[in-house]
């Protein structure tokens, strides 16, 4: 297959998830860093430019393994070149982290014109797709406010309907217990906690939610540990 500058293109990476790439023509991509935990990232060091491989008509892509790896047009986008270079600009100052926002495919899709995002990284994070789920170490509501009470930064929320209606569920307690996750564009994670599940009814769920709680810039990362604790991950 023939890419075309601004085609968003995936590799496979591991289990279920793919590292996103976009073609800038002359047999190159450009990338941000593959995903790695959460760890803090941002800033250029993150951006990089780098070579395809041919292999006999095909490009293929070289894996952190060794093996040439098989390249999957995602969409074609049309984006031009200036384009891409100026989102870059954009995206490329502060610190945040993967969770929903500057991985590898928020990048693909912000710098091609489109609103950043990332569908595997709720897969990764919220569902069952996540290849590293185990058994979660915070079982009932109990242990959740005992969490969220030892965590430093984090405090109660007030709880707003938007950001309510945008958080993702993050599991069921054995309880019975609801929790969601909302990732804030302005900073910040947000937590709920419910009795009933959006799925059955929004303005019930809306009405029974128990905590609302938030962390903190400095501290997201208390918050995003909860979740991964709620989700076993």
């Amino acid at each position: 297959m023939t890419f075309q500058v601004g085609d968003i293109l995936s590799v496979e990476l591991f289990a279920h998830t793919r590292h996103f790439l976009v073609y800038i023509g002359n047999g190159k991509i450009v990338e941000w860093g593959p995903w790695d935990g959460m760890s803090w990232m941002g800033g250029k060091g993150h951006v990089f430019t780098k070579e395809l491989f041919k292999s006999g008509s095909e490009y293929k892509s070289l894996g952190s393994d060794g093996e040439l790896k098989g390249i999957t047009l995602e969409q074609r986008t049309g984006a031009v070149e200036s384009l891409i270079n100026q989102r870059i600009r954009e995206m490329t100052t502060g610190i945040d982290y993967h969770l929903g926002h500057r991985n590898c495919e928020h990048f693909a899709y912000y710098v091609t014109g489109y609103t950043g995002y990332s569908k595997q990284s709720v897969s990764h994070m919220f569902t069952d797709h996540d290849p590293f789920t185990s058994n979660p170490m915070i079982q009932n509501i109990r242990e959740l406010k005992d969490e969220l009470l030892r965590s430093s930064h984090c405090g109660v929320v007030g709880l707003s309907r938007g950001d309510f209606k945008d958080s993702t569920l993050v599991g069921k307690l054995n309880d019975g217990h609801y929790v969601y996750h909302y990732s804030h564009p302005l900073g910040g994670q947000h937590l709920y906690v419910t009795t009933i599940p959006k799925s059955q009814s929004f303005e019930s769920s809306y009405d029974s939610v128990l905590l609302a709680y938030y962390g903190a810039f400095i501290g997201r990362g208390e918050i995003l540990s909860i979740v991964r604790k709620v989700r076993g991950c």
